[in-house]
């Protein structure tokens, strides 16, 4: 195993001591559903997070500090982005995050948020770091590349203004885009997991030039509006500053307060954003219901529901719910516990050891990650509507019920086996899964697969050909040449991933077939204009082409 992906493995189970490891085991599915790598022949240590282009590429960001593109499933050699030497990777460090702007098909914008190596030597050794946010524009000339000249620090352009690490645990976590447009960044407290950290361990951090002294606080960083870390940072996109919408918004964007949205957060690794939920305009200061995975310190893992801004969720004073002695009985020191009434409990705690203690119960979990609500429609309508959310450690994932009070109903297993989820997109054209497993370097891919599908005469090998012309108007056209007499399905989906239209060929004989669509719905309707995803499917495999729709 890697350094780096040890350092992750380490950090997600630094609280397992009593626990028994939990055996390799292949990834499964539940009936109707198939497991299999998204991508043959990948080579990326640590993939850590994904997004889809409007186009339909995959990003995966690797912790090292690259991100990669993949185009109809085949690895890009060249990264988009790679600054190893920028990124500091010791402990769980690392470029964990990164986000694509809502109207990226124009303006091009990516956000990457990462840990710094100060001393940027190559060599990833340093305990003392720091959080930074970027922003670059993609190639106007070469879509699979970063204009490193565009490059804008938003946060973090040192010790001074960046989200302070003292342990190599706890830092950065992921970017999320409200339903308003805000750029959403969650940060850990950055403290250290073996024993009490109530500050004082880390002088070098805050010494002068770096972190405020008023920082040396430890877990208690967390409740502190004037820090960083143990946050949900909501930040306007154009300039990294505060919301004047923000509750604790004191008059200038650049004040740390002024860009908090929650607190009292431990490692908000990952979170979403309720799909339907919030406004559209920024001065409301309702971005939408998020869902926050926290991960725990010696007993709890928690599912944290933000309705508003300014929720305390209690660290380092509660932990599940429950007081958290160690930190609590140093409240009157340190002067940051309020009243236990003004908490916002967890939706969900899970148990590290003991699932009857889990609310709900029959769950254990030793590092919980909060995916996004599955609204495609190509699942079962079992599947519709609910949270995603995994366990790095026990390599779970499931399926959450939450009513439209944000209360939690039911849970259901949808996948277990897998090596180390930590980050679940859904591709829009097909409504499939992509996860990101940061144990053994792969990104997996879950698909529905009912027996109803169509089935083959035989598996035949298929070449399908991009679109001719491309763009098109009246009728395009791609190639499918068969090394033997098969079923096919031939479908075009929209950019969103509706069906836009199906034809069944259930025995082609072996040769060229040209498949043409004339821009209709299956109710012969025109269909605007825009970008159409070609698909050829069999029984086990599936086939895609892009293009571009003239009306």
């Amino acid at each position: 195993m890697s350094r780096v992906r040890l350092g992750s493995v380490i950090a997600a189970a630094i609280s397992l001591a009593a626990a028994m490891p939990c055996a390799a085991a292949a990834p499964s599915a539940s009936p109707g559903f198939v497991v299999e790598d998204a991508i043959p022949g990948f080579h990326i240590e640590a993939p850590v997070a994904l997004a889809f282009t409007p186009d339909g590429r995959l990003l995966v960001a690797d912790v090292p500090g690259r991100i990669w593109v993949i185009q109809n499933g085949v690895q890009i050699p060249t990264p988009m982005w790679a600054h190893e030497t920028e990124v500091e990777t010791n402990g769980d460090c690392g470029l964990l995050g990164f986000a694509l702007d809502p109207q990226f098909a124009t303006n091009r914008y990516i956000y990457l948020l990462y840990s710094v190596d100060p001393d940027s030597n190559g060599v990833d050794d340093d305990t003392l770091h720091f959080g930074r946010l970027t922003r670059y524009q993609v190639s106007a000339s070469d879509p699979d590349r970063i204009d490193e000249s565009t490059r804008t620090i938003l946060l973090g352009t040192s010790f001074t203004d960046g989200i302070p690490n003292a342990s190599g645990t706890h830092a950065v976590g992921c970017l999320r885009f409200g339903s308003d447009g805000t750029l959403l960044v969650s940060a850990g407290e950055g403290s250290h997991w073996n024993g009490v950290d109530a500050g004082g361990r880390d002088p070098d951090l805050f010494a002068p030039g770096r972190v405020d002294p008023s920082q040396d606080r430890g877990a208690f960083r967390a409740r502190m509006l004037g820090s960083l870390a143990g946050k949900v940072l909501r930040l306007d996109p154009a300039t990294g500053h505060g919301v004047p919408s923000n509750p604790f918004y004191s008059g200038s964007g650049t004040d740390p307060a002024s860009k908090v949205w929650a607190f009292g957060l431990r490692n908000p690794f990952r979170f979403s954003v309720r799909s339907g939920t919030g406004s559209t305009v920024p001065a409301v200061g309702d971005p939408g219901v998020l869902y926050i995975g926290d991960v725990g310190w010696e007993q709890w893992e928690e599912l944290d529901v933000a309705r508003t801004g300014g929720r305390d969720f209690g660290w380092p004073c509660s932990e599940g719910a429950r007081e958290n002695t160690p930190y609590a009985n140093l409240a009157p020191l340190m002067g940051t516990c309020a009243d236990p009434s003004s908490w916002t409990r967890p939706a969900m705690a899970i148990s590290h050891l003991w699932a009857d203690s889990s609310d709900p119960a029959g769950l254990r979990g030793n590092s919980i990650t909060a995916g996004p609500f599955y609204t495609h429609t190509q699942f079962p309508s079992l599947w519709r509507g609910r949270l995603l959310f995994a366990d790095f450690y026990r390599g779970w994932i499931r399926a959450a019920t939450f009513n439209g009070l944000q209360q939690y109903v039911s849970t259901d297993e949808l996948a277990t086996g897998m090596q180390g989820p930590v980050d679940i997109a859904i591709e829009p054209a097909t409504g499939w899964l992509y996860v990101a497993c940061i144990i053994d370097d792969r990104v997996r891919r879950i698909r529905w697969a009912p027996t109803a599908a169509v089935e083959p005469t035989s598996t035949p090998g298929i070449a399908f050909g991009p679109a001719r012309p491309n763009p098109a108007r009246g009728e395009v056209t791609f190639d499918l040449e068969l090394t033997a007499t098969g079923a096919i399905a031939f479908e075009v989906l929209d950019v969103t991933g509706r069906l836009v239209w199906r034809e069944d060929l259930r025995s082609l004989p072996s040769g060229e077939h040209p498949l043409r669509w004339r821009g209709h719905d299956l109710q012969g309707r025109a269909q605007p204009a825009g970008v159409y995803l070609a698909r050829v499917r069999t029984h086990s495999a599936e086939y895609r082409q892009r293009c571009v729709w003239l009306q």
